[in-house]
């Protein structure tokens, strides 16, 4: 008899805790429906509240939109301190997506101290939860040796993991692999299979990833050949960085025959399709006069756009040109 009362008590005390949480997680639901159509609506201020509201409250989730909101663009007004701070919040709360963005804050030492040993702690925690761009960070960090040994075994593990989840990179990344025998054997059908299916998901972006670390010779020596071979794919895919990417090549001939012309048609079709470092190079192309006619007017619109998006340079060339 006690025991059945207890049965009852107990099932009693669910219901109530059932019946009491639904109006609170209804209210929750609807308070982050309206976070993401006024952020869909450019009204990130209105989101911001609404987000605030929601991580003080102890939601992770909103913690980590409101800390992305502070440093992505567009978004709130740029505070890395900010961003740090709600993202530490929600990366508490165990949220995969928080330890990956905070990662890159802590990698490029934006609102505070830079931190590799950290960076590398949170996007592997992130990557065992099963977040998609840890894996495929990790996949990269190990492929090149950033900030860590270089091991192609467990760089193919995890960008296996994250090609499962459908990220058209890490397919590139694979193909590339495979084509060149990186810890794998050497298999062209596969390669050519992973980089078919990579350009479905995601075009150009896993071109342009590839393309640009040749370029630049990050954990591997400077390539041009590699370099011009990914970039070129990555622009005929219609990735804007990947357009102007190959423009700099262009620009200042490496790799290739110097033709500043062919970049300027680079950076144009880059700038067009919203890439704010071509947006800095087509406005010093305006601002010098350089393969277009000398407009300044032009020139400050794009540095505006430019700094908008984030470019420190461009912010700095339109207060010199603005006379401030």
């Amino acid at each position: 008899m006690f025991h059945r009362t207890l049965k009852r008590l107990a099932g009693a005390v669910v219901i109530f805790a059932i019946a009491s949480a639904s109006p609170v997680l209804a209210k929750t639901s609807v308070e982050w429906q309206n976070a993401e159509s006024a952020i869909a609506a450019k009204e990130y201020t209105d989101a911001g509240k609404i987000l605030t509201s929601l991580a003080n409250s102890g939601d992770a989730k909103a913690a980590t939109r409101l800390g992305e909101l502070y440093y992505m663009r567009p978004g709130l007004p740029q505070d890395y301190v900010k961003a740090r701070y709600w993202l530490q919040k929600a990366v508490d709360g165990r949220n995969a997506r928080a330890m990956g963005s905070l990662a890159y804050l802590l990698s490029s030492g934006l609102g505070g101290a830079r931190d590799e040993k950290k960076c590398i702690a949170l996007n592997e925690k992130a990557a065992e939860l099963g977040d998609d761009y840890a894996q495929f960070n990790m996949g990269t960090r190990t492929f090149w040796g950033l900030g860590c040994k270089k091991n192609y075994y467990r760089a193919f593990q995890y960008f296996q993991a994250s090609e499962k989840q459908g990220r058209g990179d890490a397919e590139c990344f694979l193909a590339h692999m495979y084509e060149e025998g990186f810890g794998v054997q050497k298999n062209p059908k596969k390669a050519a299979a992973l980089l078919k299916s990579s350009r479905a998901h995601d075009p150009g972006v896993g071109e342009y990833q590839i393309g640009r670390t040749y370029l630049q010779g990050r954990g591997t020596p400077i390539n041009y050949k590699i370099a011009y071979k990914w970039l070129s794919m990555g622009a005929a895919d219609g990735n804007e960085h990947a357009m102007n990417d190959l423009g700099l090549m262009y620009s200042h001939g490496y790799g290739v025959k110097k033709d500043r012309k062919k970049a300027l048609e680079l950076y144009l079709k880059a700038e067009k399709n919203g890439c704010p470092y071509a947006k800095l190079n087509v406005a010093g192309r305006y601002e010098a006069g350089d393969g277009l006619p000398k407009d300044l007017n032009k020139a400050k619109a794009l540095y505006a756009e430019a700094a908008e998006q984030g470019s420190e340079v461009a912010a700095h060339r339109l207060k010199i040109l603005s006379g401030q």
